[in-house]
């Protein structure tokens, strides 16, 4: 018989009611959204409504000159000769179906210097773009714009356009889903705090909050000093809004006073700040970003080669490090995008795959959970399924996989025993 009777335990326990309904609140789990593999950020000025289209077939292009035999795109990126064939057919798909998966209008530094009447008519332009692409079914799953900053000098620049920019968009009916606004060079949580007040005020008077869910989805830009030392002051401020985390890494490793030569998403200083957002973001719904690689695949072929491996090591190494979304500034990244991304999931898949069904299988026996369920040498719990689950669900995400590829007993909507995740 235990020593402690129940109600002296649920007496002694009472006081952890207040405390688990605050970590339910602060840790709500992932997303049921997918995430994007990238975001592309195009100049409000450069925005049309065939956009993702464009980019798409100008990545084709450069794929067929530069490297047009799977071989060649494998021995550039670094992908295994094995799935040479398999990657370069995925690319050729996704470029020509769906090559952007996020988009961003930016009006901050992709942006450049233009007068207030030119801003105003590219804000008004660029809803009515995008308006267009969802009326002919071409708007990429999430999409939305990155106003300038709240900094004195550009806030009621930045506020303005983005008014004028959601304005035009709910003017003609409802807003297409997948709205999201970046707000870039955080300093303080009080402005991402001002900044969803704003947001709110606008969909009040609008009247579109109720058609977009939970809101006008928002993702803050770390690219500040002060912006990483107050992260978890900063998603607080966020929510429920938020569901971002973007590094700004040109900004920030500049304000570290790394040298432009080393400035890249896997500088040391750069990593620590993601690795920090990951921390912060664990648990919370919040999905985190990679930043970009300025080295643009353009010019001869020796050109197009080294930006594309040097996007593709960037990318493999985020992917390594649970980082999963990047940005993309070029159209001809997305081919070293989409190639190392299917290459990064194919690499893993069989034994994700096999791991994963022995782990089910044992787990009705009650081994599962116990380092000794039959999933060969690797001893899989909990914690492995669910990174196993999630490594399938991209893969279905991208299209790499199909339900029926997916072991007996295992479907998108099955959770994996013993309070595992669902793999979707």
């Amino acid at each position: 018989m235990p020593t402690l009777p129940d109600d002296v335990t649920a007496a002694l326990t009472a006081p952890l009611a207040r405390v688990d309904a605050d970590l339910a609140a602060r840790f709500p789990g992932e997303p049921a959204v997918r995430q994007p593999v990238h975001t592309c950020y195009v100049p409000a000025d450069q925005m049309r409504a065939t956009l993702a289209d464009d980019w798409g077939a100008a990545a084709l292009a450069t794929l067929d000159t530069h490297a047009g035999e799977p071989p060649m795109l494998a021995a550039v990126t670094g992908i295994p000769g094995e799935l040479a064939e398999r990657v370069h057919a995925h690319v050729r798909r996704v470029l020509a179906t769906a090559p952007i998966a996020d988009l961003r209008v930016d009006f901050e530094d992709g942006y450049g210097d233009h007068d207030d009447a030119e801003e105003d008519a590219h804000a008004v332009a660029a809803a009515d773009a995008l308006r267009a692409a969802a009326d002919a079914g071409r708007l990429p799953a999430s999409y939305g714009l990155r106003p300038k900053s709240l900094d004195p000098a550009v806030r009621t620049r930045g506020l303005r356009s983005l008014d004028l920019f959601v304005t035009t968009l709910a003017a003609g009916g409802a807003i297409p889903p997948g709205l999201v606004v970046t707000l870039p060079k955080v300093s303080t949580p009080a402005q991402v705090t001002v900044f969803c007040d704003i947001l709110t005020e606008l969909e009040n008077r609008l009247d579109i909050g109720s058609g977009l869910g939970a809101g006008i989805r928002l993702e803050v830009q770390v690219e500040t000093p002060a912006a990483v030392l107050a992260l978890p002051a900063i998603v607080a401020a966020g929510r429920p809004r938020l569901t971002g985390l973007h590094v700004g890494t040109y900004d920030y490793s500049a304000a570290l006073g790394v040298s432009a030569e080393h400035q890249a998403s896997d500088h040391p200083a750069v990593e620590l700040a993601t690795a920090l957002m990951q921390l912060v973001a664990a648990g919370t719904g919040v999905q985190v970003a990679d930043g970009s690689s300025n080295l643009l695949p353009v010019g001869d072929r020796a050109a197009v080669h080294a930006a594309w491996r040097r996007h593709a090591d960037l990318v493999r190494r985020a992917w390594m490090r649970g980082i999963y979304q990047g940005w993309d500034l070029h159209p001809a990244q997305l081919v070293s995008r989409h190639a190392t991304v299917a290459a990064c999931l194919l690499t893993g898949l069989p034994a994700a795959l096999a791991r994963l069904s022995a782990w089910t299988g044992t787990a009705g026996s009650g081994m599962a959970g116990s380092g000794t369920a039959g999933s060969g040498a690797v001893a899989d719990e909990p914690a492995t399924a669910r990174a196993l689950a999630g490594h399938i669900q991209r893969a279905l995400d991208a299209g790499l996989l199909d339900d029926a590829d997916l072991p007996v007993g295992l479907t998108r909507e099955r959770p994996i025993p013993a309070d595992g995740p669902v793999i979707c």
